[in-house]
């Protein structure tokens, strides 16, 4: 039986036919490489020769200069248009602003917030009645200086007198002869007549100079009692500062008598009394010949 088999074994292999082995092809030069399955390859893009154009004759462009024939409305170098008009720029509104209002309506408007406005001043005016009329009169008048025709005082330094304080002069001063800060003690001024007051200018101390202001104590709250021609009293309380001649507002009509009350004082001490170097008044100048 091993006989049997190893002589089909021979006999088979003897069936067999001798196949050479695979070798890797040659190619000729110049020939095209491996190319896969299903994927071609895009052709290469060719060169196109420019041509340039032949030379024109005609208008020159505007942006660029190129010469253009009659028969272009746009260059042929840049696209610009040839035509002047057509390349202004549009005067409309910019992107997100409002076009403005035609001229009629405009005047319209205006004339209407005018006649609003005179409307809201004369019904204000009629409304606040005769204060108002006063308040704005006053504002508008022109400001005279009124000096007092008698003066007094609750007490006065001897060398330094009530009469002082009115002179003129603001290196002469009044003392109230208390040392201190003096509460309680006042300056008086009459007027002759009513008078439309508006202000008063106060220059606290013994002198405008800064060097010398300071001798003295100066008034540093005080209150203003104004009467008027009809026994009517106004009074108000006033803070100044410490030094220089000040202002202080009044506006009081046909104003008689005016009262300045010391509250407090700048510098007060057992040997200063409080100084005043000047009061001057100031009133309408339709209030006095």
């Amino acid at each position: 039986c091993i006989r049997d088999r190893r002589g089909g074994a021979d006999a088979a292999r003897a069936l067999l036919v001798p196949v050479p082995e695979a070798t890797a092809p040659v190619r000729p030069p110049g020939a095209p490489g491996e190319v896969l399955p299903a994927r071609p390859q895009a052709p290469r893009p060719r060169r196109s020769v420019q041509v340039e154009a032949a030379p024109e004759e005609g208008r020159a462009c505007f942006d660029c200069g190129t010469a253009n024939g009659p028969h272009r409305h746009f260059c042929r170098g840049c696209a610009a248009p040839l035509d002047p008009r057509t390349a202004e720029r549009p005067t409309g509104p910019y992107a997100g602003q409002r076009p403005p209002l035609p001229r009629a309506r405009r005047r319209w408007v205006t004339r209407t917030l005018i006649a609003l406005g005179v409307t809201a001043a004369v019904v204000g005016a009629v409304a606040a009645g005769p204060p108002a009329v006063r308040a704005v009169q006053d504002h508008f008048a022109k400001r005279v200086a009124v000096r007092p025709d008698t003066w007094n005082a609750s007490h006065a330094d001897r060398e330094h007198d009530v009469h002082l304080a009115f002179d003129g002069y603001s290196n002469t001063w009044f003392g109230t002869g208390y040392a201190g800060d003096s509460a309680g003690q006042y300056l008086e001024a009459s007027f002759g007549q009513p008078t439309d007051l508006l202000a008063l200018i106060i220059t606290p101390g013994t002198s405008k100079r800064s060097g010398q202001r300071s001798e003295q104590a100066r008034p540093q709250e005080f209150d203003l009692l104004v009467t008027d021609s009809s026994g009517r009293t106004r009074t108000s309380r006033h803070h100044i500062n410490d030094g220089g001649a000040q202002k202080v507002r009044v506006r009081v009509r046909d104003a008689v008598t005016v009262r300045l009350v010391i509250r407090s004082a700048y510098g007060a001490a057992a040997d200063r009394q409080v100084a005043i170097a000047e009061m001057e008044f100031f009133g309408r100048s339709a209030s006095r010949p």
